[in-house]
Formats: C-alpha cells, sequence, structure tokens
C-alpha cells in the first residue's frame, strides 16, 4: 500500500517540494496507524487518534487523506470509497469534564479482553498503542510496577493493588494481549472496547475518554499536575491545564 504514496504524489501536479514532504508524511503516519488496512473500523481508529490535535492540523490530514482514499478507490485498489469527516466533538464548545462512577467496569463481562483494556486505561492512564505493545517481561507484579518503553522513552508505572488479580492470569505469555506469541493489532482492541463499553451503557466513552477519566481521579486525589503528566508519558503540562 505505501507504494501508492508515491503514485499519488506524482500525480499531483503543482506541488511544492515542501507540500510533497507535507503530504507524504500525513500518509505515512495513517497507513501506519491503520495498518495499511483500509476499512470503516481502521478509519475510526485513525480519526480518534487525531482527535487530539488541533483542529487545523486534523484538517489538514483528513483533506489529505481523503484525496487519497479517492485515488485508491478511482484506481481499484479499494473496493469501497471512504471519506473522513473532522469529528463533531471538537466543533461544539468545550463542556468542563465530569468525573463518572465506572464502577461497573470491575463487574464481569461477556468481553474481558475489553473490560481489561478499559481498566488499564481507567486505573493507569495507558494509550491502547502501549498496552498493546505491553510484554509481561515488562510487568512485576511483586513490586507492582510496569515499564512502558516508547521509542527513546521510558517510564515507570505503579500497579494499583486492584489490577494484580487481573493481570495474574496473563503472566505466562509474551505479551498482555497477544494471539500465537504475537500481539493483537489496534482494530481488534477498538471492537474490544468498543463492545465492552456499550456492554456497560457508556458508548459515548472511548480511549480518549477513559484516559480523561484517569486524570479527573487523579485530580480529585490532589495529584499534582505535573505528576500526572509523567504518569501519562506527557513532556509538559499544557494539555492538563484545563483541568485546573
Amino acid at each position: 500500500m505505501r507504494e501508492w504514496i508515491s503514485i499519488f504524489l506524482d500525480s499531483k501536479q503543482g506541488l511544492s517540494p515542501n507540500s510533497k514532504q507535507s503530504y507524504r508524511y500525513d500518509l505515512e503516519q495513517f497507513l501506519e496507524l491503520v495498518d495499511q488496512k483500509i476499512t470503516e473500523t481502521s478509519l475510526k481508529i485513525y480519526q480518534a487518534q487525531l482527535s487530539e490535535l488541533k483542529i487545523s492540523a486534523q484538517r489538514r490530514k483528513i483533506s489529505a487523506c481523503n484525496q487519497f482514499l479517492l485515488f485508491l478507490y478511482q484506481k481499484g485498489e479499494i473496493p469501497n470509497f471512504h471519506r473522513l469527516e473532522l469529528a463533531k466533538q471538537v466543533e461544539k464548545k468545550t463542556e468542563k469534564p465530569v468525573l463518572l462512577n465506572l464502577e461497573c467496569f470491575w463487574q464481569e463481562s461477556d468481553y474481558p479482553e475489553g473490560r481489561l483494556l478499559a481498566l488499564l486505561i481507567l486505573e493507569m492512564g495507558l494509550l491502547p498503542s502501549e498496552i498493546l505493545a505491553l510484554k509481561v517481561a515488562d510487568i512485576n507484579l511483586e513490586f507492582q510496577v510496569l515499564r512502558v518503553n516508547k521509542a527513546t522513552q521510558q517510564r515507570i508505572i505503579s500497579i494499583p493493588r486492584e489490577m494484580i488479580t487481573e493481570l495474574e492470569p496473563l503472566m505466562g505469555q509474551t505479551y498482555l494481549f497477544e494471539k500465537a506469541g504475537k500481539p493483537y493489532s489496534r482494530q481488534w482492541a477498538f471492537r474490544q472496547l468498543e463492545a465492552f463499553l456499550k456492554e456497560k451503557g457508556f458508548a459515548d466513552l472511548s480511549a480518549q475518554g477513559l484516559r480523561e477519566q484517569f486524570i479527573l481521579r487523579q485530580i480529585e486525589e490532589k495529584v499534582d499536575l505535573y505528576e500526572i503528566a509523567k504518569k501519562l508519558g506527557l513532556k509538559t503540562v499544557m494539555t492538563l491545564e484545563k483541568y485546573r
């Protein structure tokens, strides 16, 4: 699928070298996030990833992707034409986030993998991509900590006592979530989490919403913003200022 980026850019007349470089960066990032598979589910995951960016950046990336998707459809590379839309929630006025009662997440579920994903985000502030990359070797239940390795950054996160019994049955694997020794895809995680949240009556919640609930819980416990940023792997507290 990646080779189509160059073919697409060659078909664009009058683009400056800088514009072509910008297009290529956005499209390569797009294909990486959808695992080079154009489906309704993978596109939803991509749009969810964009939601934390500025609206101007979202518009630029969505425009580039829509042009690329139309090109692929016209060339017969994909069977259906898909079109991304700017998420409605970023256009409406900002409302003060509300701390939700999510005790029902600890109850049994028909979607145990989705339940564990939700709890790891809610209780520890992890991103789905970080969870899927987690190896059992990075989890130390005796000391109640886990190590998140991301590019050149590494951070140590405390494991809440309640999560120990949730993680213990998975300690004989390579990855925390795996199939035949290989980690599951983002699409799989998205489906599992979506199904669990619907089951518990929180269909409007997302991984991003659960991470926000983690932040709100930390604020409720009077944890300093700098400490919260450290737990989340953020370089600054800028995105947390709205919670003051």
